[in-house]
C-alpha cells in the first residue's frame, strides 16, 4: 500500500507542477493534482496516522519536483520534444523585416499633413513623405502634426 500512496501523491505533485509551469489558467491539471495529493495524505493518515501521511507527502514532493524539472530539461532534447518546438526562424530572405530604423527615429518629430487624415493619410516630415494614421481623429490637409507612436510600419500622429 505504501508504494501506491507514494505513486498517488507523486502523480498529484507532478500534476500541480504541470499546472504551474506549463498550462496557463487554473484547473486543467491543478484540481486533479490537488485531489490526488489530498487523497494520498488521507489514505496514509487512515493507515499510518497523520504525521506519517504528511511525511509521505513531503518526501514524495521533494523527490517529484526535481525529477519533473529534470524531465522538462531533457524533454526538448528528445526526438519527440523537438517535434513540439518550432524550429523555423523568420529571416529577411523569407520576406520578414523589422521596422525601418528611419520610422523609429520619427517619434517626437513634427510635420505637415499632405492629405486629409481620415484617419489614414500622408504627412511630410523632414522633406520625406510618410504614410500615417491618427488615433481616430480627422485632420485636414496642411495641418501641423506630431508623431507620437511607431508600431512596426504603423506611424501614429496627432494634430498640434
Amino acid at each position: 500500500m505504501s508504494w501506491f500512496l507514494i505513486f498517488l501523491i507523486g502523480l498529484g505533485v507532478l500534476l500541480l507542477f504541470v499546472e504551474i509551469a506549463l498550462l496557463p489558467g487554473f484547473g486543467a491539471a491543478g484540481i486533479p493534482g490537488l485531489a490526488l495529493v489530498i487523497a494520498g495524505i488521507v489514505l496514509a493518515w487512515g493507515e499510518f496516522g497523520l504525521k506519517t501521511g504528511l511525511i509521505y507527502a513531503s518526501a514524495t514532493g521533494a523527490l517529484t519536483i526535481p525529477l519533473a524539472v529534470l524531465g522538462l530539461w531533457l524533454f526538448p532534447r528528445t526526438r519527440l520534444g523537438r517535434s513540439f518546438i518550432l524550429s523555423i526562424a523568420a529571416n529577411r530572405t523569407d520576406g520578414f523585416q523589422a521596422p525601418p530604423q528611419e520610422l523609429v527615429n520619427l517619434v517626437g518629430k513634427s510635420g505637415k499633413s499632405i492629405t486629409p487624415l481620415r484617419p489614414a493619410g500622408a504627412v511630410l516630415i523632414n522633406d520625406q513623405r510618410v504614410d500615417v494614421v491618427t488615433l481616430g481623429d480627422f485632420i485636414e490637409a496642411e495641418v501641423e502634426v506630431e508623431v507620437i507612436l511607431v508600431e512596426g510600419n504603423r506611424v501614429v500622429v496627432r494634430s498640434l
